[in-house]
């Protein structure tokens, strides 16, 4: 059964009813949101997209040729040997394997709130079930954003009778053990939490998922009830991650139930629904205000970006660190930040492909801000200095001046930084689109 994204007019009659009983339907004042979170937030996109190649779009002119815009596509050629597999021949199975050999294909999405958002993910894995409706696509890592009243994918649920606080190691004022996600929920007692797959009872077709949270706590979170479920703690220790699987042929409710196993602090950094026979798992992992050495100050995201081992890390930090004057921004330290970035991610997963993702153009302080296109040359020169490979969204969506005619069309927000709803979607079609007709030389074997 292919898995697709839906949105909470959909949920089930439990979870509403769980909401009701507790008085969770408003999200909690207390959290991190980022300034344009509510452009982004606003309307309801349909539960399916319809637009196909948004080059055809009248009001997108602007946007630059799609053959210009990604560099370096054969030191993606793992990735997308297995992607153009998956897209022409059918679904991968765990004996035809995949990049990294084993299970479905893994996509891990880094970056700041554009990230967050969650509608990049949203727009990409509903692009592929429409073309490819025989697929099971999982969503990824469940970040508890919402738990905590900060923006983040609309159709993810979080709810809990307790106050939670948010981590993040994009607040240099923050410490936390993060790990991949680089966020933490924590509350300063036992707890319960209900966590919404996104899908109706019996739609989501799992029957495992994963908890992640501090290897180095002591309290650690369990299905409530517990019978039934079936523990793997082999990761436990040196990643924080908790595997349950319900007996055979039982599926996995919309709604899990957590509570924390034992008294005192207890932190949440996010949960998986693990689709039974998935091919594709897009993990949407962003933080508001994050930059490019905001994951290095996680202890444990080499261990669990090892766990989860992506056969594609797209990284898209940078738009905040290049949001100053002109004057103080240093192309060279940028440049060595990312650099730490890439190592760091090949020593936690050495068979990894990685993709860079340039800036859009923006403002700073209501001018336009020229450090887009310094980016933009910075990880043009890591193609090859690093052998990976880059998207050039700044040119994709038109270089220089391309945020005021996305704000036109009602695309980016108020601020021209960030985009509003339709904007995001826009990145995610874009990117599925980038990744598609990048595959087909490998797919057919073209030279």
């Amino acid at each position: 059964m292919a898995l697709v994204d839906s949105f909470p007019g959909l949920v089930g009659i439990r979870y509403l009813a769980a909401l009701s009983a507790i008085g969770c339907l408003a999200m909690p004042a207390h959290g991190q949101r980022d300034s344009a979170a509510t452009e982004s937030d606003q309307g309801a996109i349909g539960a399916t997209l319809v637009r196909g190649d948004v080059h055809r779009a009248d009001e997108l002119w602007h946007l630059g040729p799609m053959e210009q815009a990604l560099h370096g596509s054969g030191h993606m050629a793992s990735f997308l040997e297995v992607w153009g597999r998956l897209l022409f021949d059918g679904p991968v199975s765990a004996e035809s394997g995949t990049a990294s050999g084993e299970g479905p294909l893994q996509i891990v999405h880094f970056g700041g709130s554009h990230v967050q958002a969650g509608r990049i993910g949203w727009s990409f894995r509903n692009r592929l079930a429409q073309d490819r409706p025989g697929l099971v696509i999982g969503r990824g890592i469940h970040a508890p954003y919402r738990l905590v009243g900060s923006n983040g994918p609309p159709e993810r649920g979080w709810t809990s009778p307790v106050q939670f606080s948010m981590q993040s190691c994009a607040n240099r004022r923050h410490e936390g053990s993060w790990g991949i996600t680089g966020v933490e929920a924590s509350c300063a007692g036992a707890a319960t939490v209900s966590c919404w797959t996104g899908s109706p009872a019996g739609e989501q077709c799992a029957s495992t998922f994963r908890v992640l949270s501090p290897p180095d706590s002591v309290v650690n979170w369990r299905p409530d009830p517990a019978e039934g479920w079936l523990q793997d703690t082999s990761l436990l220790g040196s990643t924080g991650i908790v595997q349950w699987t319900w007996a055979e042929g039982i599926v996995l409710p919309d709604t899990v139930e957590l509570w924390a196993s034992a008294a005192g602090a207890a932190a949440l950094q996010g949960v998986e629904w693990i689709p039974d026979g998935a091919d594709l798992i897009f993990h949407d992992l962003g933080a508001n205000g994050a930059n490019s050495t905001s994951w290095l100050r996680n202890p444990h995201f080499p261990a669990q970006l090892s766990a989860v081992n992506p056969d594609l890390a797209v990284l898209a930090w940078g738009i905040n660190d290049a949001h100053m004057p002109p004057s103080r921004f240093s192309a060279e330290r940028f440049k060595e930040h990312y650099q730490s970035l890439i190592q760091a991610i090949r020593r936690a997963v050495p068979g990894v492909d990685i993709l860079l993702v340039t800036n859009n153009d923006s403002h700073y302080r209501h001018k336009h801000n020229p450090n887009a296109a310094a980016v933009r040359e910075v990880m043009l020169e890591l193609v090859e200095s690093e052998q990976v490979a880059c998207w050039d969204l700044y040119g994709h969506l038109g270089g220089p001046g391309s945020i005021e005619r996305l704000g036109e069309i009602g695309y980016a927000a108020a601020d021209r930084l960030h985009m509003r709803r339709d904007g995001y979607v826009l990145m995610g079609e874009l990117l599925y689109e980038l990744l598609v007709r990048a595959s087909i030389p490998f797919a057919v074997g073209m030279p």
